[in-house]
């Protein structure tokens, strides 16, 4: 499960002290909003969930409510469940859950949805955070890639992309599609191991001239990307980034030849349909001027009378309303047969940037996905913030260590290592994987990279802790804590079986980090529910400080009551209901 662990100002606070004020991160999107099923908007949408693991609220300040299932219809423009037999205009659902619309396969998540209703439709919100959503990118664009560091760059383009291209349909109160228009977001698609690649280039991203790069990419080249000012709009600063250069690695792929028919009345109604007028009948199509690298730039379309297409226009127009397989690309020569346009092209997508096939070959070869970038975008930096930063790699037999700053940060390698060791004695559990530490050289940067504000001192995703500056840390007081308790959730994480409430493993966690600390007093949250909300989408600070302390408290009594051993053998094995549900906490039972 992915997690942002808040500790310099909250958790850590509870026992060592602190004040820690909130702060707005800058930069990198800690979220993205994405609407699901953008194309095809479903009328139903089925919600399940675990007792106790998800919420729905009908409006943003309404009272959340647990949700075992839950079905929403669309009734014109408000929802409607089985259990109400009132509409609501709509509704907000929170915590982890599977949904599942008719005919599509079902979606496991645990990041947020807001659903309203249009036209008899549902439109459905996805609140992603920004590498779960790179995860998604990388499934939809890019899933069956062999190649480690052809993914990794893949992903540093996807974030680069949706940094410089954010809230493109910002007017109707999202980010972005889930479809090519944006970017190819598949999230039944997103594994383990796509969220490790994103996890390892977390935050990195390619700038130029100080600003996200205008990272375009394509399916396939055939041999010769195209000059990225033939698809920037006029808005576009310059990104001679994007020139047109061939491409030996996807010609050696073989490159992509293709041949596709249209029939002529389908072509008339489709560029209708985008506003393209042809005079009388359809009768021929021809190239009426090329691009450098041999792309259609210009088409000639006649029928009583010819009128002139942007090849842009043209593509556009097929893909909306026949399909985007029909025309691959705009690397094309145009015939006539009767009643049918034939095609004949090489190549897949506009051919701007970074080739994925080629990059593809380009891994399989040996090349660093940095190498990858370098050659599809030259003249960007890569790093996680404006100034890029040169990442360096210390490691010994039990940790990895990416810093900035190695003579500042390498003494965090034994540091780590014996945290590590005494993790695994005093849990008798064993990593499943090497821990990596990535430590930023300033707050910014960490900011920048995660999303997260200044008073949250490490961000853990998978076998990755992010970390802000170790200086910065240590003067706080809190490096040794911070650090260990990270490495402690890494490994309790890696054994919680699915469905473990939030707030048993946030809690044993914090028990195990300072066991013989007192206890916080008091009960901050009525029901278990309204604690898990919290701690997954936490309304302040000081909210999220109360919800851990209550956290703690819980598994320090259950501790007291039945001991560490048994508290070890329900996250990898599942807690009795009545714990799970938080029942005789208040009593003592």
């Amino acid at each position: 499960m992915k997690r942002l662990m808040a500790v310099l100002g909250m958790v850590l606070a509870l026992w060592v002290g602190g004040d820690g004020k909130p702060a707005s991160p800058s930069g990198f999107p800690q979220t993205v909003r994405v609407r699901l099923w953008y194309l095809h908007p479903p009328r139903e949408l089925r919600v399940k969930a675990d007792a106790g693991q998800a919420q729905l609220r009908k409006c943003a300040t309404c009272k959340p409510a647990d949700i075992a299932t839950l079905t929403l219809r669309a009734n014109g423009s408000q929802l409607q469940t089985d259990s109400d037999k009132f509409a609501m205009s709509e509704a907000r659902i929170s915590g982890a859950h599977q949904m599942n619309a008719a005919g599509e396969p079902p979606l496991h998540a645990d990041f947020p949805l807001e659903i309203r209703a249009q036209d008899g439709y549902l439109q459905i919100t996805a609140l992603m955070p920004m590498e779960e959503y790179i995860a998604g990118v990388l499934a939809g664009e890019v899933g069956n890639f062999k190649s480690d560091e052809a993914l990794k760059a893949m992903a540093v383009a996807a974030r680069t992309y949706a940094m410089h291209f954010g809230r493109r349909h910002e007017v109707d109160g999202f980010d972005f599609c889930d479809t090519t228009h944006c970017q190819d977001l598949r999230v039944a698609g997103i594994d383990p191991h796509l969220r490790r690649i994103a996890d390892a280039t977390a935050g990195e991203v390619l700038w130029y001239d100080g600003e996200p790069a205008a990272a375009y990419y394509a399916a396939n080249c055939g041999g010769t990307s195209e000059d990225g000012r033939f698809i920037l709009g006029n808005d576009e600063a310059r990104a001679p980034f994007l020139n047109q250069h061939s491409d030996q690695y996807c010609l050696r792929h073989g490159g992509m030849q293709w041949r596709t028919e249209v029939s002529k009345r389908e072509l008339q109604r489709a560029l209708r349909a985008d506003g393209v007028s042809v005079p009388g009948t359809l009768r021929s199509v021809s190239v009426l001027h090329r691009t450098s690298s041999g792309r259609a730039e210009f088409l000639r379309v006649a029928g009583s009378g010819g009128v002139t297409v942007p090849a842009l226009t043209f593509r556009g127009a097929i893909g909306r309303h026949i399909g985007w397989d029909r025309l691959k690309s705009n690397w094309y020569d145009v015939s006539d047969a009767g009643t049918q346009i034939v095609f004949h092209g090489r190549g897949s997508g506009h051919g701007v940037g970074l080739c994925q096939v080629g990059a593809e070959v380009m891994g399989e070869e040996g090349h660093s996905y940095r190498e990858i970038l370098a050659f599809y975008y030259p003249g960007t930096k890569l790093g996680v913030s404006a100034q890029g930063m040169p990442w360096q790699q210390l490691a010994n037999e039990d940790v990895q260590l990416l810093t900035t700053r190695p003579e500042r940060d390498r003494e965090l390698l034994p540091m780590a290592t014996r945290f590590l060791h005494e993790s695994e004695e005093s849990t008798g559990l064993v990593y499943r994987g090497t821990p990596r530490l990535k430590v930023y050289a300033t707050v910014a940067d960490f900011r920048n990279s995660t999303g997260e504000p200044g008073w949250v001192a490490a961000s853990t995703r998978g076998r990755t802790i992010q970390m802000q500056p170790s200086d910065v840390l240590r003067q706080a007081g809190t490096l040794d804590t911070t650090l260990r308790h990270e490495l402690l959730h890494m490994l309790i994480e890696s054994y919680a079986r699915p469905g473990t409430p939030l707030w048993f493993r946030e809690g044993l966690v914090l028990y195990l980090s300072a066991p013989a600390s007192s206890a916080p007093q008091g009960v901050a949250f009525e029901t278990t529910a309204a604690l898990e909300k919290a701690l997954r989408a936490p309304a302040s600070q000081e909210e999220l400080r109360r919800a851990y302390a209550e956290a703690r408290g819980r598994v320090a009594q259950l501790a007291q009551q039945r001991g560490k051993e048994t508290l070890l053998d329900w996250v990898q094995n599942g807690l009795p209901a009545e714990v799970a549900d938080g029942l005789g906490m208040r009593s003592g039972k």
